[in-house]
């Protein structure tokens, strides 16, 4: 299959057949958690930090408020998050 990888909001993206645009991370992460799509709430994390690393040992499921402590509040480091 071929495709054009583009940059959405700094991630690598590509369109799907349907021609919506879908990033790399969320698709191998649906792969990682087999999951057609990921659950309202969740949210995928590069755990390194890196955007462009989408690999599947980089990314991690987290809900919506775990990742806002761990980016804005900062209350909350990602071995916290790990452990639940």
């Amino acid at each position: 299959m071929k495709f054009k990888i583009f940059k959405k909001k700094g991630y690598q993206a590509y369109k799907t057949k349907d021609g919506n645009r879908k990033t790399i991370y969320s698709r191998v992460a649906e792969k990682k958690y087999k999951y057609e799509h990921i659950p309202k709430g969740f949210i995928i994390h590069h755990i390194d930090g890196n955007k462009n690393n989408n690999r599947s040992k980089n990314l991690m499921l987290l809900h919506q408020k775990d990742h806002y402590r761990l980016h804005v509040k900062k209350d909350i480091k990602i071995e916290e998050v790990k452990k639940k």
